[in-house]
């Protein structure tokens, strides 16, 4: 009984190593098929939770937890209109019922979220609690309804170079706000991602879930690469050309107070002045093609004004042969749909007046 019980426990193992050296082999290749599925994964999820390269969070704010950035942009110096009121449509344009014309170092990102249970609603309380602690003023908020102007069209001229056109895609339950702190200011919309095509493919938004667009504008001083026109030349130019374009006059960004840095330019006139007290002038403050028309117009005749006083301090007794006037950007000498071109439009002009 005993030899026998020994024989087919014999034969039972040489059984179990023959199946097991037969299944051995799919084992491993389910094994290493399994392994290498779980290893992709993490890859992926690695890949898409990671930023652009080169992107960063601009003036240090902190960004809504699980958001990676998609859209990365920044300009040392350019111009930005902050909308401070809801949209409105004249007869020739979609606008704003109010803004801000502003210039300085410009930097645009888009963040994308991960949890499509997230509502750009939490989002955005999310950053306006965040904002209010680190000392921003909130300047005005705006919703849906007054955020578009057709259904889709939300804040067009703002985010339609975002990839893919994911926020003119997305305007259900948009949520706006701008803010301002110390020389910076701050646009910043939050929606769920609707629809869009971006590449490449990593980048796509899925469904549902929240995208942020949010944009810095630190004022600065734009790099001065324009010569001070001296006396002799400005002379020159009236009497060949009837005027000439000065660049020599600084203000901070919708501001109309000169700054101490148009000195030079200012001695220079003053020259001008002294050296023929018959001249009379028109001096007429220009603006680039940003902002609102009215907007422009009061600001280049403020400007304008600035540059009159601050010469009639120098030299009372040319304040009368004097004229300040402003005519926004309805007069450019470049286009005003590139930096330098709008570089060149904001300036202050001197215009000889003919006796």
């Amino acid at each position: 009984m005993d030899r026998e019980f020994r024989l087919m426990d014999g034969i039972f193992g040489i059984m179990v190593r023959l199946f097991t050296d037969l299944v051995r082999p799919f084992l491993i290749m389910k094994f290493t098929f399994t392994l290498a599925i779980m290893i992709a994964s993490a890859v992926s999820a690695v890949l898409h939770a990671e930023d652009i390269a080169g992107s960063k969070d601009p003036l240090e704010l902190k960004r809504y937890e699980g958001t990676r950035t998609t859209f990365y942009e920044e300009k040392a110096f350019d111009s930005y209109t902050l909308p401070l009121g809801k949209m409105k449509r004249t007869a020739s344009q979609v606008t704003f019922a109010n803004s801000l014309a502003l210039e300085g170092k410009v930097t645009r990102v888009t963040y994308v979220g991960s949890d499509p249970k997230r509502t750009a609603l939490e989002v955005f309380r999310n950053y306006q609690s965040e904002l209010t602690a680190k000392g921003w003023e909130i300047l005005w908020e705006g919703s849906e309804a007054e955020l578009s102007d057709a259904k889709g069209q939300i804040f067009l001229s703002l985010y339609a170079n975002r990839p893919g056109g994911t926020f003119q895609m997305s305007a259900v339950g948009c949520r706006y706000l701008a803010a301002k702190k110390g020389g910076n200011h701050l646009s910043l919309l939050v929606t769920n991602y609707n629809a869009g095509t971006v590449t490449p493919k990593n980048l796509q938004p899925a469904k549902g879930v929240p995208i942020i667009a949010l944009d810095t504008i630190e004022s600065a001083a734009m790099e001065d690469k324009m010569v001070v026109v001296k006396a002799e030349e400005m002379a020159s130019r009236l009497s060949d050309q009837g005027g000439v374009n000065l660049y020599g006059f600084y203000f901070d960004t919708a501001s109309a107070a000169l700054k101490p840095e148009s000195g030079p330019t200012l001695d220079e006139v003053v020259t001008l002045l002294k050296a023929d007290a018959d001249l009379r002038l028109l001096v007429v403050g220009h603006t680039d093609g940003v902002g609102g028309f009215e907007d422009n117009i009061e600001l280049s005749k403020k400007r304008a004004a600035a540059v009159v006083a601050a010469l009639s301090e120098r030299l009372p007794a040319a304040s009368s042969r004097l004229t300040p006037c402003g005519v926004g950007y309805q007069c450019p000498i470049a286009t005003n749909r590139s930096d330098e071109g709008r570089a060149k439009n904001r300036r202050v002009a001197l215009v000889r007046v003919e006796q």
